[in-house]
């Protein structure tokens, strides 16, 4: 099957009055597992005809005790996101650190808020909908086993649905996946941790918000969940045999917008033909994009000018395993584990994140010497590697 039949399959599940039949969700379910494997794992995850203007590679990070669990601001601090981090911090946060126990893992709801321009990463859906709601859930396992890091084989094969589900709407159709929403994921000492974001649902706060996790698939499931027409109500399933659970997502009632609510639900309805064809051709662009800059560096050639200050030795975490970038007000912390080939000198394509705002685009990558020496360093590319739908830069720094 096409991508783009799974695109109109995926819409058409979406639109429809009637719960998906399992057929079809079966179907999705496998033709995601089979783009996890044509696609490589540096991508940040976003939702079907979503395309945020920054790419995050997913990198395993390790800092503070193995059983210190990390808070939603350091979270986003690990994921290159201060601005976020920031309104973790601010009054209108909700600071929640609930856990919940089901098949056998472990999750806890850290803290969410929600607001306009709180991320330095931005969806083109913003410009529609400039409020979004975001969240931060950790994942353990039950059995005392670590999560897999990212670099590791093993990782992405449990699999989780973690989206916001509102009580009365049908939750095949309102899901994070019709919400303009994505996430970024970690490995932080063998912890798991999910940052979500879609378009705001503290309006929906006088109706009810859930927030939904299941293991076995990226989707929502009716094998997972179950549905109450008459009540609007949504229950987990006792009988399912991975993880299913439900958190009451404690919004301020009084935030709530019902006209604005009511507006924003007619909008969503099922994109022509011609959207889901663009947000395909989209997504392919910005995969070519990622892979043209790596290949760049693999074969030694120069992709924009490099901020001679940034250019810093790295340090390491008391294991050793981790190395740690800083540079002014900047910090990364990522596994040395599998960044450089043995025996590789010189600039290495894995490990990279890259940032911008649609006019100038910044790239973080590391070098290693002949001793053994690791810097780090951030790019400002040039123009001619720019995405396609971006700005050229009108100056560099």
């Amino acid at each position: 099957m096409k991508d783009m039949d799974f695109e109109h399959l995926l819409r058409k599940s979406l639109a429809s009055e009637a719960e998906p039949e399992d057929e079809l969700n079966q179907m999705l379910i496998d033709q995601i597992k089979e783009r996890r494997q044509l696609k490589t794992r540096y991508r940040k995850r976003l939702s079907v005809g979503l395309l945020a203007i920054v790419f995050l590679l997913v990198l395993s990070v390790s800092a503070y005790a193995a059983v210190q669990h990390f808070s939603a601001k350091q979270v986003a601090e690990h994921l290159s996101d201060q601005l976020l981090a920031e309104a973790f911090e601010s009054k209108n946060a909700v600071q929640i650190n609930q856990s919940k126990t089901s098949g056998d893992y472990h999750f806890t709801l850290h803290g969410l808020v929600s607001g306009a321009g709180l991320s330095e990463f931005k969806f083109s859906s913003e410009e529609i909908y400039p409020d979004r709601t975001y969240a931060v859930v950790s994942i353990t396992r039950q059995d005392g086993k670590p999560m897999p890091p990212t670099t590791d084989p093993e990782y992405g094969k449990d699999s989780f649905f973690i989206s916001p589900l509102i009580k009365g709407q049908k939750p095949w159709q309102v899901n994070i996946l019709s919400m303009n929403g994505g996430y970024s994921e970690t490995v932080i000492d063998g912890i798991m941790y999910r940052l979500i974001a879609c378009d705001d649902v503290e309006i929906f706060a006088d109706q009810g918000v859930y927030l939904a996790i299941s293991s076995g698939s990226s989707f929502y499931s009716n094998d997972a969940f179950v549905y109450d027409e008459n009540t609007g109500e949504i229950q987990a399933r006792e009988d399912y045999p991975g993880a299913s659970l439900l958190f009451d997502l404690p919004f301020d009632v009084t935030k709530a917008d019902h006209e604005k609510a009511e507006a924003y639900l007619k909008s969503l309805a099922a994109p022509t033909s011609a959207e889901e064809d663009s947000a395909e051709a989209g997504e392919d662009e910005w995969v070519n994009w990622m892979d043209n800059i790596r290949a760049k560096i693999r074969d030694g050639e120069t992709i924009g000018e490099t901020i001679a200050e940034s250019v810093k030795e790295v340090t390491y975490d008391d294991s050793g395993k981790n190395l740690i970038y800083t540079y002014g007000e900047r910090r990364a912390t990522m596994s040395f584990e599998g960044m450089f080939e043995d025996g590789q000198i010189g600039f290495t394509d894995r490990g990279i994140s890259f940032s911008g705002d649609g006019k100038t685009y910044e790239a973080l990558i590391f070098h290693r010497d002949e001793h053994g020496i690791v810097t780090g360093r951030i790019i400002i590319l040039d123009d001619q590697y720019f995405p396609s739908e971006a700005e050229p830069a009108k100056e560099k720094r």
